[in-house]
């Protein structure tokens, strides 16, 4: 297992998730042959008549970005990194404090913010402070999706730290059950695939054990999701369990797409899901896109774990080579491999 490799592979699924973010499922599947990058982000939203009057204006999405970037879920799981590295008491303010830190960096070196925060945009603006974000977060129904994007690294640590660490992750930002247990899923499955190198097939009632009694509603739609035909005999009534309601319905986000919304709970299961099905890094990028809506958050989980297990070799030259900042993630990964060597 080579982390260079995970973070290559969360940063190229999320890259090239980016480019057909919030697109509806079925263009997804007429338009995007993986054979090229697709940047559909002008037209996010082109659906919505009437927008909420707190929806953000069009240009949000378009912004600070260029093909290739990676956004919000990569950026964050290196300040997840970060705050590992400097070895300090693991806190949700110290997460804080190095997403900040990774956000101002990037802010310094562009001369603009990285596109793609959802709620941490309104901490880097000023707007709200982080005490404000997470009592929003903590009484939504249905929380983001920003912790378990970026919870991979949680999964390689020693086994007596992956559970509170992934709770920990999650309070930083969005402290609510649901981001908790949702955390806790990917850590773990990054935990059976790439360190006890287990069967696939078994990810699924592997995580049902690790979040027993935790999170009901999450605990048995995951039970439902092990029910579910592989991703190619996938039917309308499936994508319901693994999505949500199809079209999505406000509040979740993107409302009127079908596709996966900006939700823990549903990014976590599919999660799985994908990476219980994926025999490559390449076809857990394909089988994430496809899913529509937020897949930039769901691809940069599954390249990056499948990535880890299986290697680079699968995914296409022209991502390996378009890649934003492959030395700087390089760099980062071979400091945090020397880190967990040395634990």
């Amino acid at each position: 297992m080579s982390f260079s490799d995970i973070l290559l592979g969360i940063a190229i699924g999320d890259a090239f998730g980016a480019g057909v973010e919030f697109q509806d499922r079925d263009w997804i599947k007429s338009q995007v042959d993986f054979s090229r990058f697709v940047n559909a982000r002008n037209s996010i939203a082109a659906h919505l008549v009437d927008k909420p009057a707190n929806f953000p204006p069009a240009e949000a999405f378009t912004q600070n970005y260029s093909p290739w970037d990676y956004t919000d879920d990569t950026e964050m799981t290196i300040g997840v990194v970060k705050a590992l590295l400097s070895k300090q008491a693991f806190t949700p303010d110290l997460l804080v404090a190095h997403f900040t830190q990774e956000y101002q960096q990037g802010k310094a070196q562009k001369g603009f913010g990285r596109n793609g925060h959802g709620s941490m945009q309104w901490v880097f603006d000023g707007t709200q402070n982080i005490a404000e974000v997470r009592a929003f977060q903590q009484n939504r129904p249905y929380p983001g999706n920003a912790p378990v994007s970026r919870a991979v690294p949680l999964g390689l640590l020693p086994v007596n730290l992956i559970s509170s660490y992934a709770h920990i992750n999650a309070d930083a930002t969005h402290p609510h059950p649901k981001a908790r247990v949702a955390s806790l899923l990917i850590a773990e499955a990054t935990h059976f695939l790439l360190v006890q190198h287990g069967d696939a097939r078994d990810l699924i009632d592997y995580g049902l054990s690790k979040i027993h009694s935790q999170e009901e509603e999450t605990e048995s739609l995951l039970a439902t999701v092990a029910q579910l035909p592989p991703p190619a005999q996938l039917q309308p009534k499936d994508y319901e369990v693994l999505c949500g309601i199809q079209p999505i319905v406000a509040p979740r986000f993107l409302p009127g797409i079908k596709g996966l919304p900006s939700d823990a709970m549903l990014t976590g299961i599919c999660a799985l899901y994908v990476l219980s099905h994926a025999q490559s890094a390449f076809d857990g990028l394909k089988i994430a896109v496809q899913m529509g809506g937020d897949v930039d958050s769901l691809a940069s989980i599954c390249t990056g774990v499948l990535a880890g297990r299986y290697g680079l070799d699968s995914l296409p030259e022209f991502m390996l080579k378009n890649i934003e900042g492959k030395a700087y993630l390089k760099q980062t990964a071979q400091a945090f491999e020397d880190y967990l060597t040395a634990l």
